[in-house]
């Protein structure tokens, strides 16, 4: 091979593995600064274990002169899956092989994504205890994606939303949406919210230019039903809002 198209294809590839995961974000970084990379290794192993409820004995005492932190991590990834003290006790006591410690990151995610798609699917709410637990795995779409992804079963998309996401930080951009439309209208404070969006967004403040900027947040506070009964889903009875909602009465 041309040793000039040899450098070419290796250096990419040394610079690849020489430049740091900077996009890293919760137990991974959390380590410390002045830590050694094998410190650093048992740490995720401990907490990724621990979540798993799999504990490795061996694995435990390789850590011990490395800060012990394969132990120490291990309890918080365990008591992270909301499981209870006497739970990762019991689990301790039987302690498993884990072979494949990158493995379980992967498996990790899946449990958090088939918790949320479980809860979604059989109506109970949303588990603010379950999604806080599961923030380092969502590479499956953690709990909220596998919540929204069961929930749909049987709901629509901005009703399983409103299950997790807060009122007044949702329905200021979905004004067409029943339960918004009633939140934002009977809540002096974001109608009044509404009412500066239009007067910031149009210089002169006249009709014509609430209807172009926004023609559903128009209808939440003018009755122009010759207007208001023809745009989006605000009267289309395939979306989100009845066709007999007082907007779109005649």
């Amino acid at each position: 091979m041309n040793k000039l198209i040899f450098l070419g294809l290796i250096i990419p590839v040394l610079m690849l593995t020489a430049i740091p995961n900077v996009s890293a974000t919760g137990i991974r970084s959390d380590s410390g600064d002045d830590v050694t990379i094998g410190e650093s290794i048992c740490w995720v192993n401990g907490y990724d274990s621990g979540f798993a409820g799999k504990y490795d004995k061996d694995r435990a005492k390789e850590c011990v002169e490395l800060g012990d932190t394969y132990n120490k991590m291990w309890y918080m990834g365990c008591e992270d899956s909301t499981r209870t003290d006497q739970e990762c006790d019991e689990l301790i006591n039987n302690p498993v092989e884990i072979k494949h410690f990158r493995a379980l990151k992967g498996e990790n995610d899946r449990t958090c994504y088939n918790a949320g798609v479980e809860d979604g699917r059989a109506g109970l709410p949303f588990n603010e205890e379950r999604e806080d637990g599961c923030y380092e795995f969502d590479g499956a779409g953690g709990y909220t994606g596998g919540y929204q992804w069961g929930c749909e079963v049987h709901d629509t998309e901005s009703t399983c939303e409103l299950k997790y996401e807060e009122k007044q930080y949702y329905c200021p951009d979905h004004p067409d949406i029943a339960a918004c439309a009633d939140f934002l209208l009977h809540n002096d404070t974001y109608k009044q919210s509404i009412t500066n969006y239009d007067i910031d967004a149009c210089a002169d403040v006249n009709v014509t230019c609430y209807e172009e900027i926004n023609p559903e947040k128009y209808c939440l506070k003018n009755d122009n039903p010759v207007f208001c009964n023809t745009i989006g889903d605000l009267c289309d009875e395939d979306g989100f809002v009845k066709p007999e909602y007082p907007y779109c009465n005649d």
